[in-house]
C-alpha cells in the first residue's frame, strides 16, 4: 500500500519538494515546434513544475528560454517586446539578450555603468528536435546533460506527428494510466475490438514481468491468445515520465510523455513516429478520437472536460455500441486520469495481481529520490543510458518461449 508520505513524494513536483529537485535534472518537452514559428514573435508562456517561464524564438530564429518575471520589479516578460535577439520588457525598458546576458536598463542613470552586469536574469537552456521544444530548468551554474536522443528526433519531419493536450489533474495518474496494461482490453475495448488490438481481448488479465534498464524499467505484458500462444507486449517507461507503446499495422509507434506543469496539470504528449515512411494520421485518426479538421493540436482534448463527462454518450453504452461511451482513446484515458482528481488518494487503494508494473514504478521511482539525494547521477542520465533504444514491441510466441530473447 502507498503511505500518504511516499504519495505526496511521488506527486509533488514544486521547488524544493523531493520529486521536483529529481525532475529537473531532465530535459522536458514543452511544446510543439510549429506553435513557436515566428521569428521575433510573440514570447510564450510556460509552467514547469510549479515555475513559470517564457519561451522565444529571436529574430534569427535562435530560440532562448527566460523566468517569466522580470528582474527588475517583476513584470511578465510574455509582454516583452522581441527585438533584436532580445527581450525588452515593456514596463521599464530593460532588455535580455536570447542568452541571458542583461543589455540595457534604461531607467538606470547612465552613470551607473556597471548596474546591468550585476542583474542576473534567470535562463535555461532550450533546443528543438523531432519537431519539439526541450527545456533544461536544473539551473544556472550547472551543465544540462544532454538531450534525450529519442529515434524519432533524427527522423524527418514529415516521419513524425506530434500533438498535446492539457490533462487537469497530476503527472503520475498519466504515467501510471500508461503503463496499465490490463485497461487496454476494457476501457478501450470497443477501439481494440475493431482494430489491431482485438487479441488483447483473448485474456483481460495479462500479468507483467518487469526488467530494470539503464533509461529506466521495460515491462513485458504477457496474454494468453485462443490458440494457445502466448502475446507479449513490450513496453518501456523511459526516466522520467515516456513510454513507447507497440508500433501499429502501419509501422508507427506512439511515444508518450507526461510533463508536469504543477502539482494538479500535466502536459501530455500523443506522438507518433515512423522509421520508414511518412506518418498519416488519417490512418489512426478515428481510433484515438481525433477529428483532425477541427481539433486544436497544442490541446487535443479542447471542449471536452468534467463538465460534460468528457462527451460520454450512455444511449451508445446502453445499445452496446461503446463500452466507455467517450470517443477514441485519447479522451477516454483523460477521463479517467481526471475523474480520480487533482491528485488520488493513493492509500484508499486495493491493487491487484493487473497493477505489478504500476508497484513497481512507484517503488522505483521513490528509490530513485533517495539515490538523488545522496548525490548519485539520477537514472536515465548516466553514459549506460541511450535513449535510442528505448524501443517497443509485440510478439507471439508459444508458450514457455522468453520474450526477452524473443
Amino acid at each position: 500500500m502507498t503511505t500518504s508520505k511516499m504519495n505526496d513524494q511521488l506527486t509533488r513536483v514544486g521547488p524544493g519538494t523531493p520529486m521536483g529537485r529529481l525532475l529537473r535534472e531532465y530535459w522536458m518537452p514543452v511544446m510543439r515546434s510549429g506553435r513557436l514559428t515566428e521569428p521575433g514573435g510573440a514570447p510564450m508562456a510556460v509552467e514547469l513544475l510549479g515555475e513559470k517561464f517564457v519561451v522565444f524564438r529571436a529574430d534569427d530564429g535562435t530560440l532562448g528560454c527566460f523566468a517569466e518575471a522580470c528582474p527588475h520589479r517583476g513584470a511578465s516578460l510574455t509582454l516583452a517586446r522581441n527585438e533584436d535577439c532580445a527581450l525588452r520588457c515593456i514596463y521599464h525598458g530593460w532588455k535580455f539578450s536570447v542568452t541571458g546576458q542583461v543589455l540595457e536598463t534604461p531607467s538606470e542613470p547612465a552613470e551607473l555603468t556597471r548596474f546591468a552586469s550585476r542583474v542576473k536574469l534567470r535562463h535555461h537552456p532550450v533546443i528543438e528536435s523531432g519537431g519539439v521544444i526541450w527545456v533544461w530548468i536544473g539551473g544556472t551554474g550547472r551543465s544540462a546533460p544532454a538531450p534525450p536522443a529519442f529515434t524519432f528526433t533524427k527522423l524527418p519531419p514529415e516521419q513524425v506527428f506530434g500533438l498535446v493536450a492539457v490533462v487537469e489533474c497530476n503527472w503520475l495518474q498519466g504515467l501510471e494510466a500508461d503503463i496499465d496494461s490490463a485497461h487496454v482490453s476494457l476501457l478501450h475495448e470497443t477501439e481494440a475490438r475493431a482494430g489491431a488490438l482485438r487479441d488483447l481481448l483473448d485474456d483481460r488479465t495479462p500479468r507483467d514481468e518487469i526488467d530494470e534498464q539503464p533509461y529506466g524499467l521495460r515491462f513485458g505484458s504477457v496474454r494468453t491468445l485462443s490458440s494457445g500462444a502466448e502475446l507479449v507486449r513490450v513496453k518501456p517507461f523511459a526516466m522520467p515520465w515516456y513510454t513507447v507503446v507497440p508500433e501499429l499495422p502501419s509501422g508507427d509507434r506512439l511515444w508518450h510523455a507526461w510533463v508536469p506543469i504543477n502539482d494538479h496539470r500535466t502536459i501530455m504528449w500523443y506522438l507518433w513516429y515512423n522509421e520508414e515512411r511518412p506518418v498519416d494520421p488519417a490512418v489512426f485518426a478515428d481510433q484515438f478520437g481525433l477529428n483532425l479538421d477541427t481539433m486544436n493540436p497544442d490541446n487535443i482534448r479542447e471542449g471536452f472536460t468534467r463538465e460534460n463527462n468528457w462527451g460520454q454518450d450512455r444511449r451508445q453504452m446502453r445499445e452496446n455500441q461503446s463500452f466507455s461511451g467517450i470517443r477514441g482513446l485519447v479522451l477516454q484515458d483523460i477521463a479517467v486520469q481526471e475523474s480520480m482528481g487533482p491528485i488520488v488518494d493513493r492509500t484508499g487503494e486495493n491493487p491487484g495481481r493487473s497493477d505489478t508494473a504500476i508497484v513497481a514504478t512507484r517503488r522505483y521511482l521513490l528509490d530513485a529520490i533517495k539515490r538523488h539525494e545522496r548525490g548519485e547521477t539520477p537514472p536515465g542520465l548516466g553514459p549506460e543510458a541511450d535513449y535510442d533504444r528505448v524501443r517497443s514491441a509485440e510478439i507471439t510466441l508459444a508458450p514457455g518461449v522468453d520474450w526477452r530473447s524473443a
